[in-house]
């Protein structure tokens, strides 16, 4: 590889005992020079013993970690991690997420091209999990980014930071995370908007930096999350970015059209379906619906 930049990883660690030390030691494991990574990770104030855990990797000279005394979200922890670090370029990785050795390379092999600031990699289940109806849902090819592909750029809408590498010289450009966000979603679309807006050709999918996440849940339990989301963080970005108003959704929530498809009784007749059997349209349909009913909740004061 023509192009070896040196390497800051954030990993952001909330209450995550069960994975955590699979995931620091997937990321010891990278074929990558061991001399230019640096892996930051910040305790964000877990209850559980993820600090103890964190801390058996205190002796490793290229783990720094960072205990923050309270839970104070995604952003203050993924920002706490960006400004520990002086890495040409950033990897985010969320701490209940595994990858192969190959991880690193795989993200610089699309990073290192000409007019690209930002990749994110794929997300898979693991190999032993049956997937539910929300995992059904989730790692479906017509879901995100899989469904631009790798041949071009992809909009800010799908542009996560879970799996993820950026330049560093774009906060040069831009300002790190919001951390007036500390609820569930929304703090990584507000970077990425920002981010699309200064380099709109500049983000990219790949495939081949792909990482194994490990949080099996109900699609019940991330339809609350969706609910929450639309309930607080959604009403904020529509408010600071009216423009992307049709990217984000709002078209949905007070508009005859809105109302049309997303009402109780459309909701009634999801349900019905879905005692038939799962789809990806139902459980995209009910994911949306929560985050709908959330910002309604707000938009109805």
């Amino acid at each position: 590889m023509s192009w070896a930049p040196t390497i800051d990883i954030v990993v952001p660690c909330y209450n995550v005992a069960h994975i955590v030390e699979r995931c620091v030691n997937s990321l010891l494991k990278q074929s990558y020079r061991d001399n230019t990574i640096s892996i930051y990770l910040v305790n964000d104030g877990s209850s559980d013993s993820t600090g103890r855990i964190l801390d058996s990797f205190s002796r490793h000279q290229h783990i720094q970690i960072i205990h923050l005394e309270k839970n104070k979200g995604l952003s203050v922890a993924r920002n706490t991690g960006i400004k520990a670090g002086s890495g040409e370029v950033i990897c985010f990785l969320d701490s209940d997420m595994t990858v192969q050795p190959e991880w690193i390379n795989a993200h610089l092999d699309m990073l290192g091209e000409v007019g690209i600031f930002g990749v994110i990699g794929d997300s898979l289940l693991p190999a032993e999990q049956t997937p539910n109806e929300l995992d059904s849902y989730l790692y479906d090819l017509r879901r995100g980014a899989r469904s631009i592909g790798e041949g071009s750029p992809i909009p800010f809408s799908y542009f996560l930071f879970n799996n993820t590498s950026v330049k560093r010289s774009i906060f040069d450009v831009i300002e790190l995370f919001d951390e007036k966000i500390t609820t569930y979603g929304g703090e990584d679309t507000e970077l990425a908007i920002r981010f699309w807006e200064a380099y709109p050709e500049g983000l990219r999918f790949s495939s081949s930096a792909s990482c194994v996440h490990h949080h099996p849940r109900e699609l019940i339990d991330f339809c609350n999350l969706m609910y929450s989301y639309g309930k607080t963080n959604l009403p904020s970005l529509l408010e600071q970015f009216p423009q992307y108003k049709a990217e984000l959704g709002g078209g949905w929530l007070n508009s005859i059209k809105g109302y049309f498809l997303f009402n109780s009784i459309i909701r009634w007749f999801i349900s019905k379906m879905s005692n038939l059997g799962s789809s990806y349209w139902l459980s995209r349909y009910k994911i949306i619906d929560a985050a709908i009913r959330g910002a309604r909740t707000v938009s109805h004061r």
